[in-house]
């Protein structure tokens, strides 16, 4: 194994004793911390060429794929920290290879680093205080108001110690003093505030084809008990009908005999189960101006042979859920097969066209399979509950036959909307892939392998 040293000389790693291997451990350290910095310093100066201006929207946290304006909320930094312009968080995405969450991280961090806790960014400049363990104080102060970070960060550097118990104990002081009504009884409920209901399909190894997800619930204490009775009262009819499973796997699986069977309780609809050689059942994000919501689906793709064969092992593609063994497809088709439906495989191979702005059914079917996630460079999220976008823009008063499948990709709607107004462009090649270009003239080619930077 060759490697190189700080000098630029190569070196075989297994020639290396005790005394230099340690030596180049602490090297790494050091460049290591010097990277984290550099990242966040470049990152900070990213918020400095694009500010918000002449009245200009701003870059937010939201990425709800209903967002149809640019007037959006929650933006980057923590009080005091200047605004940046919107859809800037994309473009630093794709350079530094990131997902928009990810780049909106680190953006957010540097901007509260250098503007709210600028004394703790000072040890990081000296990498007296890892960058890592930086960023954590700002997403954890992000929340305080200027004047609680400002005092927090004074008192921070007062006693020159940064270890976890004291970043902990001085933000629990902070919150004390200047945000009184944040602080709880612990043994009491917690507020209205918290209030929330997240789903989690682990697609990691510790979540591949086992068909697990995680529910978690914070609500009103008399909804949940009153909840919680029922759920044990349906696993109790799953015992007497003879159900074998544990107290804990008969609660999960009452969940979805309610959601299929409880009137009184309002799931936002329930299409059906789309089975193409499949099944089908995905939660979709919904504009909040529709007249009407498309509900709980899930599209599960496999093969009749799969699907009825001996091969319990055989894994079938549950769209967002994820990889799920058969074993556990055939134990859902058992319990909800009611609401399933068959339907044929789509010919990714068909073309056609048709003289109007929304494709057919099958068209719009065949682009999602074709291409599974949006297509902008690095994006991951489904295409699912993407947008269809018209690659060559569709003009009302153009020729006929402008909605096909080569002219039709999945972006999600923040990309869209990134397109849309001007900051990027993209073309299909004849392979299949996909040629964005920004406003910079910087090119990135998004393929079924990944996104790979030309520039």
């Amino acid at each position: 194994m060759i490697e190189i040293d700080a000098t630029h000389t190569p070196y075989e790693v297994t020639d290396l004793d005790a005394g230099c291997l340690l030596g180049m451990v602490s090297q790494d350290h050091v460049r290591a911390l010097k990277a984290v910095r550099r990242q966040l310093r470049l990152a900070h100066q990213w918020c400095v060429l694009n500010p918000v201006v002449d009245g200009g929207a701003a870059a937010s946290w939201s990425d709800d794929p209903a967002l149809a304006s640019l007037e959006l909320d929650d933006v980057l930094g923590g009080a005091g920290t200047p605004a940046v312009a919107a859809f800037a968080a994309e473009e630093f995405a794709v350079a530094a290879n990131l997902t928009r969450q990810g780049a909106m991280s680190l953006l957010a961090d540097a901007l509260d680093l250098h503007h709210r806790l600028p004394r703790l960014w000072a040890k990081v400049e000296l990498l007296e205080v890892p960058g890592w363990k930086a960023r954590r104080v700002a997403e954890l102060t992000r929340k305080l108001s200027a004047e609680a970070a400002a005092w927090f960060d004074t008192q921070l550097a007062a006693g020159e110690r940064y270890g976890w118990p004291t970043i902990e104990r001085t933000l629990a002081m902070a919150v004390a003093k200047f945000h009184p009504e944040l602080i709880r009884d612990k043994t009491g409920p917690l507020s209205k505030a918290d209030w929330d209901v997240t789903l989690t399909h682990k697609h990691g190894p510790e979540g591949t084809a086992s068909g697990t997800s995680t529910l978690d619930v914070v609500g009103g204490s008399l909804d949940l008990a009153r909840f919680h009775d029922r759920v044990c009262e349906e696993a109790e009819k799953l015992r007497r009908a003879g159900d074998a499973d544990t107290l804990g796997q008969r609660k999960a699986k009452a969940l979805g005999s309610i959601a299929e069977a409880q009137d009184t309780l309002d799931f936002g609809g329930l299409d059906k189960l789309d089975h193409r050689g499949s099944v089908d059942r995905a939660c979709r994000d919904h504009s909040p101006a529709s007249t009407a919501r498309r509900g709980l689906r899930v599209f599960v793709h496999t093969t009749l042979v799969d699907l009825f064969g001996t091969d319990d092992l055989a894994l079938a593609d549950a769209d967002k859920l994820g990889p799920v063994l058969v074993e556990q497809l055939t134990d859902w088709l058992k319990r909800h097969g009611s609401i399933a439906t068959i339907t044929p495989v789509i010919d990714l191979n068909r073309t056609g066209s048709v003289d109007r702005h929304d494709p057919p059914a099958w068209m719009a079917e065949q682009v999602r399979q074709r291409d599974p996630h949006c297509v902008f460079p690095h994006c991951t999220r489904s295409s699912a509950d993407a947008d269809l976008d018209h690659i060559t823009a569709y003009d009302d008063t153009g020729p006929p036959g402008q909605t096909t499948p080569e002219n039709l990709a999945p972006l999600c709607r923040r990309h869209h909307l990134a397109k849309t107004h001007g900051r990027w462009r993209y073309q299909r090649t004849r392979d299949g892939n996909y040629l964005w270009t920004d406003h910079r003239g910087q090119t990135w080619l998004v393929t079924t392998l990944g996104t790979i930077g030309l520039d």
